[in-house]
């Protein structure tokens, strides 16, 4: 288990991240949870839809989280506010599955992280408060 906090009882009753694997040739479902921290609209890179992927995002409370599935890992950065759904935009002729942005409501703010590192690249202050809950996609040109 990758693991957030060492006393997950701040997380209790909150949703936290599960892979499920479907072997459709035996029927069986096999149930994994990821994390005990408590996380909320969980993401990936959707070009690999169908596919076996390596990192996953998320947020919690003030936090933006990746998840390195591979090696079990994960980073954070705080975000000064209740961060909203961390939605991946790939870079146009990537090459790594992370090359990309995630673009994320924050209050009254849209911030833009580099998807590799959590670096924030910018953040637009918006015109009004966006309230908590909303979700979104991108969709190039």
């Amino acid at each position: 288990m990758i693991g957030g906090t060492s006393d997950p009882t701040p997380h209790a009753g909150a949703a936290v991240l599960h892979r499920w694997t479907l072997d459709l040739s035996l029927g069986t479902v096999k149930e994994e949870q990821l994390d005990d921290r408590g996380v909320e609209f969980p993401t990936f890179n959707e070009d690999r839809l169908g596919r076996a992927g390596r990192y996953l995002y998320a947020v919690t409370g003030g936090e933006v989280v990746k998840y390195d599935t591979e090696r079990g890992t994960s980073t954070v950065t705080p975000v000064d506010g209740h961060a909203g759904e961390a939605v991946f935009v790939p870079k146009a002729g990537a090459g790594a599955e992370d090359e990309g942005r995630l673009m994320s409501i924050v209050d009254d703010r849209l911030l833009v992280h580099e998807a590799t590192d959590l670096r924030e690249v910018a953040s637009v202050r918006l015109p009004r408060r966006v309230p908590a809950g909303f979700h979104g996609s991108w969709i190039a040109d």
